[in-house]
């Protein structure tokens, strides 16, 4: 399989069947998606989280570990050659992504990446609002999501090789993104 699906957790995919993704490529899921698709799906094939308190969360589930990937903690800061000398935490997103491609994927899916839609509700939500690990006071601000809009961009530059696609729900207006390796799609286009 050439694809990988990164399942984010943006509220854009609520409601949206992942399970009809299994045969089509490889699911990396982040953080707490285990929590409602796991036992049901057997999905996503690998789950990536950074954040010491879904880890433990998740070290403590039934989630098979050898399916669980928690990245070397250089690897969860945004990269020196992005910005020289600043040190700023990534995310479980596009640490998947990272993941993703370290394996090979070329053609690489973002399901739930709500933060390049350009409507300041939808970009800081999150689907696990307010439960363990997502508490308000870690909730990311629309400041954040335009910082992952910059940061995306350049990874995907560095990434040249690699086709993204964002898939995003019909009408969404998003942030654009100045690379030739990124496109959008909708929901209804992605089976």
């Amino acid at each position: 399989m050439t694809k990988a699906f990164i399942i984010g957790n943006g509220p854009s995919r609520k409601g949206y069947p992942l399970e009809k993704l299994k045969d089509k490529g490889t699911m990396f899921g982040c953080n707490a998606l285990y929590r409602d698709f796991y036992k049901q799906h057997d999905l996503p094939h690998y789950l990536v989280a950074i954040d010491e308190k879904i880890i433990t969360e998740i070290e403590h589930s039934d989630f098979p570990s050898s399916r669980f990937i928690v990245p070397p903690f250089e690897e969860q800061f945004e990269p020196q050659d992005y910005r020289p000398g600043v040190r700023t935490r990534s995310n479980a997103g596009m640490n998947a992504c990272f993941e993703a491609i370290k394996k090979g994927y070329k053609e690489i899916y973002l399901i739930g990446f709500d933060f390049i839609i350009a409507d300041k509700e939808i970009a800081i939500g999150n689907l696990y609002d307010g439960t363990n690990g997502y508490e308000m006071e870690t909730r990311a601000t629309f400041s954040d999501s335009i910082a992952r809009v910059t940061f995306f961009e350049w990874f995907a530059r560095k990434f040249f090789q690699n086709d993204f696609y964002f898939v995003i729900p019909e009408g969404a207006k998003v942030h654009p993104l100045r690379t030739n390796n990124v496109r959008g799609i909708h929901y209804k286009d992605i089976q």
